[in-house]
């Protein structure tokens, strides 16, 4: 399978993810507090408007919806639909007050304007979202959607120095587990950081992970 065709990425994408829904919120307990640093770099404020770019089960919109209120708005993005039943019912579930539009479509081609109108949004979220940080037309897309000076935030895997081989054991394994694309692990946010002003990358797990942040 050629994952570098649009069309034979997204296929072999949503069916890694529809396998892995029922056990995906266990699988990601572990980085639970590298989730709540991302939600906190992108200092929202009560009644902003965020997007949630590769939503998957919803693990974010909670943070979020803390962040925002329920002046705010939020426009998960998930192309999954077993993901994006499982992000639904946790709003319902944990009665999230927060308008939050479930955008059931790829990032390239999400209709973003249904739930934006002619308004943009102040910050986006990319978590352990590496597939979508390697489609220049979602990237643009996404961006576009958002204001002048919107703050951007994304985390996820990436290879560590060869002097710490077990972190990259760690990333190998936990790459061919979630990701379609391998390509571009040495430098996952090459393409947004190009993208970005006074973008800045932080290392956490000996080296295995990133927090990127900075400005449309």
């Amino acid at each position: 399978m050629n994952t570098h065709d649009p069309g034979s990425a997204r296929h072999a994408l949503n069916a890694l993810y529809a396998r892995r829904a029922p056990v995906y919120d266990y699988e990601l307990m572990p980085v639970a507090p590298l989730r709540r640093e991302a939600i906190a770099a992108l200092d929202l404020q009560p009644g902003q408007t965020v997007l949630d770019i590769g939503a998957g089960t919803g693990l974010s919109l909670p943070g979020l919806s803390r962040a925002v209120g329920r002046t705010g708005r939020i426009v998960a993005v998930e192309p999954c639909e077993t993901m994006m039943r499982q992000a639904r019912q946790r709003a319902r579930t944990e009665h999230l007050d927060t308008p939050i539009d479930f955008l059931p479509a790829a990032a390239e081609d999400a209709p973003y304007e249904s739930a934006l109108g002619t308004r943009r949004a102040d910050a986006a979220l990319f978590f352990f979202t590496h597939d979508v940080l390697q489609d220049e037309v979602g990237l643009t897309r996404a961006i576009a959607m958002l204001k002048p000076g919107a703050r951007i935030v994304a985390a996820g895997l990436v290879w560590a120095p060869p002097w710490l081989p077990m972190s990259n054991c760690f990333v190998l394994g936990a790459a061919m587990h979630s990701i379609v694309r391998m390509d571009n692990l040495d430098c996952p946010w090459r393409l947004l950081a190009g993208r970005m002003n006074d973008a800045e990358v932080e290392r956490r797990w000996l080296a295995s992970a990133y927090v990127l942040r900075g400005y449309v």
